[in-house]
């Protein structure tokens, strides 16, 4: 199972959310990209679908149905494209290919402010990447399952109670940020077990009740919960992994981490060259990518054909 399962929350529109430990989520998303078999198995590819393809080539951009909001669209002015205005209609496939192959590459402006977040991401994300080879993943692991089952429906994916929440019967206020940095500091672990057994103010004891063993797991899984983990799963974890060791569900070609974070991995690095290279997810963002030597002119017209299908 997922550390952060896939959401229905409006709040994701990009990409879906991805843990990237599960053997399930790695089955399901392989299957997104067109994988069936590892490399070590022979190279069998399956040929991926349009849908496929614009989900795994597209989409961090365009958008997961194609209406330019995917989660790097943020950190561009103008953002992306809408491509369910009526622009495909107005070329046929071949025509389409010829301007996204071969075309002039459309030169991208940066947004400021975005990038200004964006630095504000790169310090939350420092302070979780350094946190990776302490983390005891197989209670992260047992802890993430539970999480999911009895936590996730009020406090969210991350910590970070979803908007709009409908609030179980007898729960009176919202839920509890989880993320937030005060609580995490200010309340131990035998507190946080002391709530999942009993409750607290407004919020119902686990039921059934967790056994030590299980209480101690999603200790383990609350305490990763930060801005910084969400981000790290976002923008990270699909590579490097959500424990740092390059096992992410993309990991795979020019996607493959060169780099292990763990503990020797940070022993000679301080924050400011970790800085440097956590910023790396930026890189490349300059022009749009016209796939001149990623996709052949099939599997862009596959691609069109996918949108054109889209609801409008």
């Amino acid at each position: 199972m997922s550390l952060v399962p896939e959401s229905s929350n409006p709040k994701v529109r990009g990409l879906p959310r991805m843990g990237t430990r599960s053997i399930g989520a790695m089955a399901a998303f392989a299957v997104l990209a067109g994988v069936v078999s590892t490399e070590a198995s022979g190279k069998v590819r399956t040929e991926p679908s349009g849908q496929e393809l614009y989900r795994s080539e597209c989409a961090r951009c365009h958008g997961w149905d194609g209406r330019g909001d995917g989660p790097d669209s943020v950190f561009f002015s103008p953002r992306p494209r809408d491509l369910t205005t009526g622009f495909l209609e107005k070329y046929d496939s071949k025509e389409l290919v010829a301007r996204v192959k071969d075309g002039t590459p459309l030169v991208i402006e940066i947004d400021p402010e975005a990038v200004r977040k964006r630095l504000r991401n790169v310090e939350e994300i420092l302070a979780h990447v350094k946190r990776l080879p302490s983390i005891d993943w197989k209670k992260v692991d047992e802890g993430g399952r539970i999480y999911a089952a009895r936590c996730e429906p009020c406090h969210g994916a991350f910590g970070e109670p979803w908007p709009d929440i409908v609030l179980p019967r007898g729960v009176q206020k919202p839920p509890r940020d989880l993320r937030d940095p005060l609580f995490q500091k200010k309340t131990s672990d035998a507190q946080l077990v002391s709530i999942f057994e009993h409750g607290h103010q407004s919020m119902p004891a686990a039921a059934p009740q967790l056994t030590p063993a299980q209480a101690a797991d999603l200790v383990a899984f609350v305490r990763l919960l930060s801005p910084g983990f969400e981000t790290f799963t976002y923008y990270c974890a699909p590579c490097h992994g959500d424990d740092g060791r390059g096992r992410g569900i993309l990991a795979f070609g020019e996607n493959r981490p060169k780099v292990v974070l763990d503990a020797a991995y940070f022993k000679d690095k301080d924050d400011e060259e970790l800085s440097v290279r956590i910023w790396h997810m930026l890189e490349g963002s300059g022009t749009m990518p016209h796939f001149q030597d990623t996709l052949d002119d099939a599997q862009l017209e596959a691609i069109f054909e996918y949108l054109r299908r889209q609801p409008k």
